[in-house]
């Protein structure tokens, strides 16, 4: 067992700038490497995780929603990471809010009226799921039109595109990031990334065992500590201690480029695997994976035929884990999708890593 554990801390060192950099919304870049950028997503995810217990159920409601609303979204061009809007806007409820906003979408009733949505007391549209969706692109696509970036584009669909283009102009700058906006437009872009982060990668924030994978500093990090001040230098090389057949430790060493990436992370390579059985798992709980093929990641060089372990996460109904290499080793199923099923790992069933 102390074997497992510390071949899981010396993979905690891989999470680093280079798992920051990878984070992106709607394929435009999210500058991770600026402190005030990674440090307000991380405290932004860290307010979703006090009301950890309502995800799972949040969660769920995307497999009735999502598949509905991903197609007219892929119709329209739209990026596939405006699905997350309505899980900020509304929580998929028809809920009105407190300035006449209502819907999935959040309409507000003039706004709605101008993409053909009917707003009458006893026929208002902003309530029909498939109408108000293609309303919304519609918006979006409109936004987009205006402002030429996705980000900005959903930035104006909470603070509208004259309010944004205004603040650009008197600022100088069309970079989300450096503008200064109102409380609600400022941390709206931030709370879409961080539900994206916790729906699609739950098992780096789980508590107690999440660490900040956007902090510079000290990767080894509780979500639920201040970020270090302490930053590692581009070049840096770290000396890895890896778990070999015989259950011996041999020193590697790493280099850490911590130079920003300009690109949308896809997957560059998959890696089989294999589950060991495992019939009594509970919730966190350190999973076993025997390598089939080498593995190489973040400078990293594990022989196949290697055992490697992470702490594994039930989120709805599907088992996450967290493998160490931060979000650049994802554990999916044969299939190709994220996380296993718990028959799965009772079955010790072939599984593959898809690097980013």
């Amino acid at each position: 067992m102390q074997l497992k554990i510390l071949f899981v801390v010396s993979l905690w060192l891989c999470a680093l700038t280079g798992s920051a950099q990878q984070v992106n919304f709607c394929g435009e870049f999210v500058p991770m490497e600026r402190d005030f950028v990674s440090y307000k997503l991380m405290d932004v995810i860290k307010g979703h995780l006090k009301y950890r217990n309502f995800l799972p159920v949040l969660k769920a409601k995307t497999d009735i929603y999502f598949p509905v609303i991903i197609p007219i979204l892929h119709q329209y061009n739209i990026p596939e990471d405006f699905k997350y809007l309505p899980v900020v806007e509304s929580g998929f409820t028809n809920a009105t809010s407190a300035v006449g906003a209502q819907g999935v979408w959040q309409f507000m009733p003039e706004t709605a009226a101008a993409m053909g949505l009917a707003v009458r007391y006893d026929n208002d549209e902003r309530n029909h799921l498939l109408k108000s969706t293609h309303a919304a692109c519609r918006y979006l696509q409109q936004l987009y039109s205006q402002l030429h970036s996705w980000t900005l584009a959903a930035a104006a669909y909470n603070a509208g595109a004259g309010n944004i283009s205004r603040n650009m102009k008197r600022q100088g700058s069309s970079d989300y990031y450096q503008l200064v906006l109102n409380d609600e437009t400022a941390q709206y872009i931030y709370k879409i990334i961080a539900i994206k982060q916790l729906f699609e990668s739950p098992e780096l924030y789980m508590p107690g065992f999440g660490y900040n994978v956007f902090n510079k500093g000290n990767a080894n990090m509780s979500v639920f500590s201040t970020p270090a001040s302490s930053i590692r230098q581009p070049g840096q090389t770290v000396t890895k201690q890896v778990e070999n057949n015989s259950g011996d430790f041999k020193s590697i060493r790493i280099t850490v480029d911590t130079k920003t990436r300009g690109k949308t992370p896809v997957a560059s390579a998959a890696f089989a695997a294999k589950l060991q059985k495992n019939n009594t798992f509970e919730d966190g709980q350190l999973i076993s994976i025997l390598l089939l093929d080498d593995l190489q990641a973040n400078g990293v060089y594990i022989r196949k035929n290697t055992k490697i372990s992470g702490r594994g996460w039930i989120v709805s109904d599907r088992i996450y884990v967290d493998l160490g290499f931060g979000n650049t080793i994802t554990l999916c199923d044969a299939g190709g999708k994220k996380g296993v099923p718990a028959d799965a790992l009772k079955a010790g069933q072939d599984v593959r890593l898809l690097k980013i």
